[in-house]
């Protein structure tokens, strides 16, 4: 870990000494040096020695102490930009970088100080002074472009691209747009946080992004781990994306990365369900088929006729009597109440509250019960697994029940006591 820290340490100096303001003042810096040494009279001059070691330590001494100063401005600045625009490993990396860079800039003016130390208490000569004066303009160069680090608006932008490496895709007809990505980036992400919520609370993974839920939680889901570096490369495009839309267009080879994980883990998401809640429409059937039968035994006359105290709380009584067939820790039952669209749905208990089962109650004849039929399941298209609607028959006594298997196909059957 030390020797990590180490190399990110010296890897990040480098970076810095190498930026485009360090390379254009290097040759200013050192212009300057040649017309000090060119129109230098240190050797008429003896006191002159003193000034520039006992000045040059003072000066540099006095911007070194505004250095602490300004790098917490800097993360104050940083902390409020969390949860607004960047994810939490922009910010990371921004601060981590900021600190490096101070601690280089600190220690190479504290080296200047003690070389105008040392050439204080040494023999006045000129090329001691030009030395020393050399080791404090480069200090001076190194803080001005430090302090202009800490406030530049496009560090973030380089860094993101920085971040957005990978494989690139070769150039194709089909392009993408920016709301075709983010699009699919927030069905990837509402996928993997139902997957993980699945047999866990909700609160898991609410407030958490797609970045945080990929680096704190892979460690405990396999699958996650599985593909790490694909979620990285797809999540630090998308920041790219956002925040350096103007000269950076959609990866192809990235959107397509997001499609194939979509479905990778909707298929383990669907296979949760098949295992753990409905294995098929038929077990939801079954249950409701139970549901109409208990129905139909408590709430008919003797000559089969429905209660008159029923007549008009049809759905009210049923979908009671559907709670009490549906339970299960992996989802939850909602009235028509609670529900907008149908009179009874279930739910399952995971972060998009994925619908499983919707199931409309209706009172009328056949006549007027197919045209109905038709545009609930129209209705319906897409949006629960499994859609029911059912009709008590008020003439003959009895429930038609319409549903969908999972595949799209419509069957109807008739319910007897």
């Amino acid at each position: 870990m030390k020797k990590e820290k180490g190399f990110l340490f010296l890897k990040q100096n480098f970076t810095f000494l190498s930026r485009s303001s360090n390379l254009l003042l290097y040759p200013i810096t050192l212009i300057l040096l040649l017309l000090l040494i060119f129109f230098s009279e240190l050797q008429e001059q003896i006191a002159n020695f003193t000034w520039i070691y006992s000045s040059s330590m003072q000066t540099l001494a006095a911007i070194i102490a505004l250095l602490p100063i300004s790098y917490s401005y800097y993360l104050r600045k940083v902390e409020d930009e969390k949860g607004k625009h960047y994810d939490g490993y922009i910010l990371k990396k921004l601060e981590k970088d900021v600190y490096y860079e101070m601690m280089f800039v600190i220690i190479f003016s504290v080296i200047t100080i003690i070389v105008n130390l040392f050439f204080l208490f040494s023999d006045y000569k000129e090329h001691l002074a030009i030395i020393a004066t050399a080791f404090t303009l480069y200090s001076m160069q190194f803080i001005i472009v430090y302090i202009y680090r800490l406030f530049d608006p496009d560090r973030v932008k380089q860094l993101l691209k920085e971040f957005d490496q990978g494989a690139k895709s070769k150039p194709s007809e089909t392009q993408y747009t920016l709301d075709q990505f983010i699009t699919s980036y927030l069905s990837l992400e509402r996928t993997v946080k139902d997957f993980i919520s699945n047999e866990r609370d909700n609160e898991l993974v609410d407030g958490l992004p797609l970045y945080d839920i990929v680096d704190e939680l892979s460690k405990d889901f396999p699958d996650l781990e599985q593909y790490y570096d694909e979620f990285k490369e797809i999540i630090f495009h998308r920041n790219n994306l956002i925040h350096n839309y103007t000269d950076t267009t959609v990866d192809e080879n990235k959107y397509q990365k997001i499609i194939e994980l979509t479905n990778y883990f909707e298929q383990k998401n669907m296979h949760f369900i098949s295992e753990n809640i409905f294995s098929s429409v038929t077990i939801v059937k079954q249950n409701i088929i139970s549901a109409l039968q208990e129905y139909l035994h408590d709430f008919r006359t003797k000559d089969g006729a429905l209660k008159q105290s029923q007549v008009g709380k049809l759905e009210e009584t049923l979908a009671s009597i559907l709670q009490a067939h549906f339970v299960s820790d992996y989802f939850k039952t909602i009235t028509e109440d609670e529900a907008l669209d149908v009179d009874f749905a279930i739910v399952q208990n995971n972060y998009s509250n994925k619908l499983l089962v919707g199931v409309e109650l209706k009172m009328t004849d056949v006549k007027h019960f197919t045209p109905l039929k038709n545009a609930f399941f129209k209705r319906m298209k897409n949006k629960y697994m499994y859609p029911f609607i059912i009709n008590y028959n008020l003439n003959q006594n009895t429930f038609i029940m319409a549903y969908k298997t999972k595949q799209g196909k419509e069957q109807i059957e008739t319910i007897l006591e």
